[in-house]
């Protein structure tokens, strides 16, 4: 992952992934159906048949770095339809958040125990709950969800003298809308599917290897 300079005694780790709306944007795509729609479609899917997804579309950034990495879905059964294809492609964004989570614990020697979050994913409840239950932790929605406009606000009133520190203007001005927090089965459920997810990008590193020499 990414560790920036320290600024006002914290050091920030990131770790920005490659496709994680834009796996729901290409299947969206795929299927003819919105966004909204498609989350819609997941709320009723049949767990039996939800594949493993991998949202390895143009490759992937933190933290696997890997140009060469591509999408998949794996499990697929004949009952797998529009729904069981849009639940695996939230899960899988999911567990694709929860693989950079493990290397941030690892780089910044702490565990967050409760995660912000914002980004147009959030407006999704069942995409919020999903990755409460796949992290295995409260989440926290802001009300804002650009975060990134207003983080961009909230330094530029730092540096021009109009709040006295970074903590406290995101104290004053960043504000929450709702609470996830995990459920015990469902985070179970996880926790096996997670563990399939690390295996199936390992077990296809060698077949996109073979598919990109084959052309």
């Amino acid at each position: 992952v990414i560790a920036f300079a320290e600024c006002e005694g914290m050091v920030l780790h990131a770790g920005p992934t490659q496709s994680g709306g834009a796996s729901l944007d290409w299947l969206s795509r795929l299927l003819g159906k919105s966004p909204a729609e498609l989350a819609a479609l997941a709320a009723s899917a049949d767990i039996r048949h939800v594949p493993l997804f991998l949202p390895h579309l143009d490759g992937e950034r933190a933290p696997l770095w890997d140009a060469g990495a591509r999408g998949s879905f794996t499990g697929l059964t004949s009952a797998s339809g529009p729904a069981e294809l849009s639940l695996a492609v939230l899960e899988g964004v999911a567990y694709s958040a929860r693989l950079v989570f493990d290397s941030l614990k690892q780089s910044a020697c702490r565990e967050a125990e409760v995660i912000h979050h914002a980004g147009g994913g959030a407006a999704s409840n069942l995409w919020c709950q999903i990755r409460a239950d796949v992290l295995g932790k409260t989440l926290r929605r802001t009300a804002m969800r650009d975060a990134g406009v207003l983080g961009a606000a909230l330094m530029a009133g730092v540096g021009a003298g109009v709040f006295p520190s970074l903590a406290q203007a995101t104290q004053d001005f960043v504000q929450f809308d709702a609470t996830f927090t995990p459920r015990a089965a469902a985070a179970a459920r996880h926790d096996s599917r997670f563990e399939a997810y690390r295996l199936a990008y390992e077990n296809h590193r060698a077949l996109n290897t073979l598919l990109a020499t084959a052309g």
